[in-house]
């Protein structure tokens, strides 16, 4: 209910000074708002500038100057961005937009309001919150921007430390398993937008545990940073090493292009593993286990499953230093040579390896000298697989030393069964040769067998005996001082035929089949082969041609000095008949002499085998040009199949 007019109370004349005081206070500070606002402006506590609608500073407090590090003169007339970091996104590029009541012509770094970075006068960055407000005519128009930040630098700090110690492994400095994560997810998204794939290297340092036990685990830790180091510098920009915790560490690999991509990373990490570390004055060799995958369509939990999976199988036989890569990163002829190294670890316990025999004959009238050894796996559901199909596997596994301990013992025992005048000649690897104990596995070879030393002889390549380190040459030295002799395979497509022969002693070279196939077409290939006879023949040698298959080839190789010769047209190789049937034409598919013909006219002068350098103590033979190889006994004894 309203009062009447007459009836509202009267205010007392003196409440009325008190409003009037106010009133007139409120209008002297009008009229000095300038000088009001200057003395506010530069005694505020905050950072302030005043800043053009364009974005160019016009005037800066003092504290603003001190936060920085630049003198009013310095920023005045200088635009905003002065302040910016260099590291991070233009402003311009947000896509920030002006509000309703604000300029459309304002300057972007003006309207970003909140936490950001900024870089001093020296270079060092400071964290900020900004706040804008304008400040506009009496008529409402835009005069200028009051831009405030407020320094955050230490809150911003802290916090980051934080986030570091939470996602950073505290001995190594790595990222740790709860960093990986993230980390992971944006290689997966950034390889998919590339069209390309991620690799993860799962590694595990092999018998740590012995480290802790024997020198302590300071000593341990102290390995772990040197090993973390190690990982940190072998790996790419863009990949990242993680330390899963205890002796796990992973390498997340970004833009993989393929499978041999990966393993060359991993190959060498492990390679840079293999250096000595230096631990409170000790050396300590380390070794690692390894698990590969690559993928680009599964989850970042699927890939980590993977590399796991991976290097469980590599630790499970106990082995070091072993590579496994899973499945599903691997393509079909991948899988199936995994499923053929795997296989061939259970192939000399359940007997599945055989040894073929490939004769040597003399050219003149095909009589038989001895055999080369040529291994061969009977796959259970491969059939039989010849050397090539499996000798890598064998590299890879570390086999070759069990593989070719296995091939040595069987053909000395098969051939001491032989007659005495037969040799047998065995294929060494360069590996299996530089392993410590090699002269020892002969020696036992040759006891257990029974066979005599000089019926042995081993065949090397030319790039072995080129590159034997000492320990090598020191192992030959011994065997061939007990009498085994020593042939150089392929020779001369190697590096340096001369080179090797007066490294190591040998005592046969065989001229390889690639130069015997052109001998009668190819007048080059000719010409090097009556070079490398010669050579042969003027140091001594005995020279064998390889690869034989047609008359042609005979006739030339017989014309030129070649006594001896091995090949499809003498004998393809098979399994060993037994010592009754040991003539050279129930070992082809067809007799001898339908095969090669009658290969040397009796006018002809023969060509003679030299006697070897190092003169074995052996049983004169019938034959003078088959130096140790041969005796014509042998055939006098087997004339006749039915005895």
């Amino acid at each position: 209910m309203s009062l009447p007019a007459s009836e509202v109370p009267r205010t007392p004349a003196a409440s009325l000074g008190g409003a009037g005081q106010r009133m007139r206070a409120i209008d002297t500070l009008l009229a000095d708002r300038g000088q009001l606002f200057q003395a506010l402006f530069l005694s505020a506590p905050i950072p302030k500038a005043l800043v053009g609608l364009d974005g160019h500073l016009l005037v800066a407090n003092p504290v603003l100057c001190a936060l920085t590090g630049r003198t009013a003169e310095e920023l005045a007339g200088r635009h905003v961005d002065l302040l910016a970091h260099p590291d991070d996104p233009p402003v311009a590029d947000l896509g920030l937009v002006p509000g309703p009541r604000e300029p459309a012509d304002l300057d972007p770094n003006l309207l970003l309001d909140g936490e950001r970075r900024l870089r001093r006068s020296d270079g060092t960055e400071l964290w900020v919150v900004q706040s804008h407000e304008i400040v506009r005519h009496n008529n409402g128009e835009p005069q200028f921007v009051v831009l405030s930040l407020v320094d955050v630098t230490d809150r911003r700090r802290a916090e980051d430390d934080l986030v570091r110690r939470a996602f950073t492994d505290p001995l190594t400095g790595l990222p740790n398993r709860r960093a990986l994560t993230d980390r992971l997810r944006h290689a997966v998204a950034l390889s998919r937008r590339r069209g390309l794939q991620v690799g993860l290297v799962h590694l595990n340092i092999d018998r740590f545990r012995a480290v802790n036990d024997s020198l302590g685990h300071e000593a341990g830790d102290l390995l772990l940073s040197q090993v973390a180091d190690r990982l940190r510098w072998s790996t790419r920009v863009e990949d990242t090493a993680v330390r899963l915790g205890a002796d796990e560490f992973l390498v997340v690999a970004e833009d993989v292009e393929d499978l041999d991509g990966l393993r060359a990373l991993a190959d060498r990490l492990l390679a840079v593993l293999d250096e000595p570390f230096l631990v409170q004055d000790r050396e300590i060799t380390l070794s690692a286990s390894v698990g590969l995958t690559l993928g680009s369509d599964n989850t970042p939990d699927d890939l980590l499953r993977q590399a796991q999976s991976a290097l469980t199988r590599a630790k499970a036989d106990g082995s070091r230093a072993r590579i496994e890569v899973h499945e599903g990163a691997l393509t079909r002829d991948d899988i199936d040579a995994l499923q053929l190294e795997t296989d061939l670890k259970h192939a000399l316990d359940n007997e599945e390896l055989r040894l073929f025999y490939q004769p040597i004959v003399h050219l003149r009238d095909e009589t038989l000298l001895g055999y080369e050894a040529l291994v061969r796996w009977e796959h259970p559901t491969r059939g039989l697989l010849p050397p090539g199909a499996f000798l890598a596997a064998a590299e890879d596994n570390r086999l070759t030393a069990k593989l070719g301990a296995w091939v040595l013992h069987r053909a000395c025992t098969d051939a001491a069964a032989w007659h005495e005048d037969l040799r047998v000649h065995v294929n060494i690897s360069a590996r299996h040769l530089a392993e410590e104990g090699f002269s020892d596995l002969v020696a036992d070879a040759l006891a257990q067998s029974g066979l005599a030393p000089h019926r042995l002889e081993l065949e090397i390549t030319e790039s072995t005996a080129l590159f034997a380190a000492e320990a090598t040459l020191h192992s030959v030295a011994v065997v061939t001082d007990q009498g085994v002799t020593l042939a150089l395979d392929d020779f001369g497509t190697g590096y340096s035929a001369i080179t090797a022969l007066h490294r190591l002693p040998i005592h046969t070279v065989k001229i390889d089949r690639s130069f015997v196939a052109d001998v009668v077409t190819e007048p080059a290939t000719a010409a090097l082969v009556q070079g490398l006879l010669q050579l042969g023949r003027g140091m001594g040698l005995q020279v064998i041609a390889e690869g034989i298959e047609d008359l042609d080839q005979a006739h030339w190789l017989l014309e030129h000095g070649c006594a001896m010769a091995q090949g499809y047209a003498f004998g393809r190789p098979a399994p060993l008949p037994s010592p009754a049937e040991v003539l050279i034409g129930e070992v082809t598919d067809a007799p001898a002499e339908d095969v090669a013909g009658e290969l040397l006219p009796e006018a002809r002068e023969l060509p003679a085998v030299p006697l070897q350098r190092s003169q074995p103590t052996l049983r004169v033979t019938d034959l003078d040009d088959t130096g140790a190889f041969a005796t014509g006994a042998l055939f006098e004894e087997l004339a006749d199949p039915e005895d």
